[in-house]
């Protein structure tokens, strides 16, 4: 013990505190110090009230450390409960700097004398001076014991020894020893391999997703796992590609590989695209297969949530569909005002609007003069556009010639950099001027009439007939979305023919979109007032 004097008279009334980090090598740190400290306590007559222990706590941080809060806040009352409080070392009390210099000036603000039972620290003015500086050396020690923790165990995996936790499922840990440490005890590591009892059922598995099987269909042949979600975390697993982690380092061929490289290619590409399936509200998997023809198109009016389908088979005596803003079903029913709206009225109401207001030959050709307006228009434009880069264009030319002619007079040096840049802004104009042309190029929608009224009068018999989803892909072609309230739906919508009817793609640079109001208190009772 280094500490010969004491700041506290005799008699003072005390707490300790104790932490240890956990470890074989710490077992009995924190049994230690609060021997120290009671013997500190008995060496200059204090009275030692209670000592706070935090075993296997990290002092990086003062999250999860009970005992300290314990004390923290015993150490708030009014009047103070205690003189002081003792440490074996201030790296006990953090090792982060901005928590122990917080802290402490918090107690001492408060009135409460710290002392470190080991921490040289000198009196006078320079004591504030090298109490930061042990704070921040503690800090130090911290931050360089992580560094060489991840150090070794980057060397170890780079050797193919595991740098901990257990293998994933298919393989085994085999235990070697290489070497010994420095207090005499074997090094015994740790090398993932190949487990003959489920190996095979690993490389079944992965064949089987790449196949395009169900977690379902897999977990009823292999059983791996106790429950089919797990799978989902196996599939991104890259070791079974041979792939070894450590942190941020990727270790190619470190150990033996389960999968092949075209296996795993194929498992990650079915990945990617249902997740981009996911992140689509229209093409997600179960709005794809939903019952209900306005999934992924019908949103709430009131908080734009997307509105989820459901059928009440007990309160009306038959079965009933609805709608339901989707947030009012996650959050509750006073989140949102809109209830629980009719699907059949809704379905109909909007099926009856597009067919009579919008799938109609005279509706539609009105549509194509207002286009081919805004496309007028836009050429205008565009042939400003297309005049404004063609000058900016030989003006790069003009540039690159004389910095070519300087590079020729004085050398490359002279005039390199500028050179490129000046190329690399050349070839930014060439392709937006490209783009322009191609622009001009589209003057006008051009149909024929007697075309779209078959291509409406086919749109129209899908829509009245019976099959769901055929209705649904349809819809999905124009349709953007319906704002759904209670009493009425907002059908919105863009150019309904498809590209295969008119001589260019629409919209192309044209993202108008029409609207009708529908009130579905009228379809309702029988009407389809819009």
């Amino acid at each position: 013990m280094n500490r010969r004097d004491c700041p506290l008279p005799a008699g003072a009334l005390v707490w300790g505190y104790a932490r240890d980090s956990g470890g074989e090598t710490q077992e009995l740190s924190v049994q230690q110090q609060e021997r120290a400290i009671h013997d500190y306590c008995e060496r200059f007559d204090l009275v030692l009230a209670h000592v706070f222990e935090d075993e296997a706590r990290v002092g990086s941080s003062v999250v999860g450390r009970d005992a300290f809060d314990d004390m923290l806040h015993l150490a708030h009352q009014e009047p103070r409960p205690v003189d002081g409080i003792i440490v074996w070392s201030l790296s006990r009390f953090a090792r982060n700097l901005l928590d122990a210099q917080f802290h402490k000036a918090d107690l001492r603000r408060r009135g409460y004398e710290l002392v470190s039972l080991s921490d040289d620290l000198p009196g006078g003015d320079y004591a504030p001076i090298i109490e930061a500086l042990i704070d921040w050396k503690n800090e130090r020690f911290l931050k360089d014991l992580s560094r060489d923790v991840k150090r070794g165990l980057r060397n170890l995996a780079r050797q193919g020894y595991a740098p901990g936790g257990p293998p994933p499922v298919g393989y085994k840990a085999e235990k070697a020893t290489i070497g010994r440490r420095r207090d005499g005890s074997p090094h015994v590591v740790s090398r993932w391999v190949p487990d003959p009892a489920k190996a095979a059922g690993v490389r079944r598995a992965w064949r089987m997703r790449a196949c395009g099987a169900s977690y379902s269909e897999i977990h009823e042949e292999t059983h791996l796992y106790r429950s089919k979600s797990c799978y989902a975390t196996m599939f991104r697993n890259e070791t079974y590609r041979g792939v070894l982690k450590c942190g941020d380092l990727k270790i190619e061929g470190a150990i033996e590989a389960l999968v092949d490289d075209e296996t795993w290619e194929t498992v990650r590409a079915q990945r990617e695209a249902y997740t981009a399936r996911l992140r689509n509200p229209r093409e997600h998997p179960r709005r794809k297969t939903s019952p209900y023809l306005l999934s992924g198109l019908a949103v709430c009016a009131h908080c734009d949530a997307a509105m989820t389908g459901g059928t009440d088979n007990v309160s009306r005596g038959c079965p009933w569909p609805y709608y339901l803003c989707g947030r009012k079903k996650r959050e509750g029913w006073k989140s949102c005002p809109t209830g629980r709206v009719n699907g059949r009225v809704l379905d109909q109401a909007v099926l009856d609007a597009v067919i009579e207001r919008v799938l109609t030959p005279r509706y539609v050709l009105a549509l194509v003069e207002e286009v081919n307006a805004t496309l007028a228009l836009d050429n205008a434009d565009t042939d400003r556009e297309v005049s404004g880069v063609k000058q900016q264009l030989a003006e790069v030319e003009k540039a690159i010639e004389n910095l070519l002619d300087l590079a020729e007079r004085y050398g490359a040096e002279a005039a390199g950099a500028r050179l490129l840049a000046r190329e690399a802004e050349r070839e930014e104009l060439v392709k937006r001027l490209r783009g322009l042309e191609r622009r001009r190029e589209l003057r006008q929608l051009q149909v024929d009439p007697e075309v779209v009224k078959a291509v409406l009068s086919e749109m129209r018999g899908t829509l009245a007939g019976d099959d769901l989803q055929a209705r649904r892909v349809l819809l999905k072609r124009f349709v953007e979305r319906v704002e759904v309230s209670k009493e009425s739906a907002r059908l919105v919508y863009t150019f309904p023919i498809p590209d295969t009817v008119v001589n260019i793609a629409v919209p192309w640079g044209y993202s108008a979109e029409y609207c009708i109001e529908i009130d579905l208190v009228s379809a309702a009772e029988g009407g389809s007032k819009t």
